[in-house]
């Protein structure tokens, strides 16, 4: 039996720098206002049918079996056409799970983009950014990676919500500009943004800065009012701020990434390559990169990804 695939569809991982949390009782308006931008690593996806049906859909990161509740309920979305049919969802990518840097939200999109495909459902990329969008939601795994992801670049969330009923604004990115990201551990985003303590004391901060960076859109004003909001917060584990206060006197542009404990870095390829040195030194086990800006939301990948 010839085993019939979807394409692979690549979609960017996302930093978010400061965030707001915005609830509803309707997911599309659920979200969160704030500021990132998505990174050349990406996460891709590819569906298949299991070829002996038992009802039991499958979904792999990195070829290691995981619970994959979003990227489950995404397939919710398309219940009609897969009726009859176990699903086999593969997610891979270089950037680790639960480490604040979106792969949820690109599995989502991911997913949501090769079921379309596969069974030629004709969504538009705004539904599909619901469907994605609903399911980090609903999961409470992201609030606002997916709206971001479907565009790429760097962007301000000025409204909450999914792609179609969020509003988003780009904010200027120079092109040398490159990114460092270092994740020294894993960080549940659910536990936070379920915290009426946290959402108080992350609302009550961002509110100001994210004015302020609306006011004087630059990577400039991104970078000061995301380590001011990631100081103030207090979601850094010690480990983690005492990391980021280290770089920060050896004035790298070190702030917490959202949600998880990793950092993030904003320098030339050189300050980055130091600023990486130095991480290592302080924790030989930090997973460490140095990336781009992605401008590029979902796309399909020619390449062989998956064996």
């Amino acid at each position: 039996m010839n085993t019939k695939y979807s394409s692979n569809w690549s979609v960017p991982a996302h930093i978010t720098g400061l965030f707001q949390i915005v609830e509803n009782d309707d997911p599309l308006k659920m979200g969160s206002r704030g500021a990132g931008f998505s990174i050349s690593k990406r996460v891709v996806t590819r569906i298949s049918l299991k070829e002996i049906y038992d009802e039991i859909h499958e979904v792999y990161f990195n070829d290691q079996k995981i619970d994959g509740v979003v990227s489950l309920e995404v397939a919710k979305s398309f219940t009609d056409q897969i009726k009859d049919s176990a699903l086999i969802i593969q997610h891979k990518s270089p950037l680790p799970i639960q480490a604040g840097f979106g792969t949820s939200g690109a599995g989502a999109l991911g997913t949501a983009f090769a079921l379309n495909e596969f069974f030629d459902t004709k969504k538009s990329e705004e539904e599909l950014g619901q469907i994605a969008h609903t399911a980090e939601v609903v999961c409470r795994t992201g609030l606002g990676d997916v709206i971001s992801q479907l565009q790429g670049g760097a962007e301000i969330r000025l409204e909450p919500g999914a792609p179609g009923v969020g509003v988003i604004k780009e904010f200027s990115w120079p092109i040398d500009e490159l990114i460092l990201l270092a994740s020294i551990g894993t960080m549940s985003t659910k536990d936070i943004i379920t915290s009426p303590e946290m959402i108080e004391k992350i609302n009550k901060y961002s509110k100001q800065l994210l004015q302020e960076l609306n006011e004087k859109p630059t990577l400039e004003e991104f970078l000061r009012v995301s380590f001011e909001f990631t100081d103030k917060t207090g979601l850094m584990s010690e480990k983690l701020k005492k990391l980021i206060t280290y770089l920060r006197e050896d004035e790298y542009s070190a702030s917490m990434v959202m949600l998880g404990d990793s950092l993030f870095a904003v320098g030339d390829i050189y300050d980055l390559e130091e600023c990486s040195n130095i991480i290592d030194n302080y924790d030989p086990n930090a997973k460490i990169w140095i990336d781009s800006i992605s401008n590029l939301g979902p796309i399909v990948l020619d390449t062989k990804v998956f064996d």
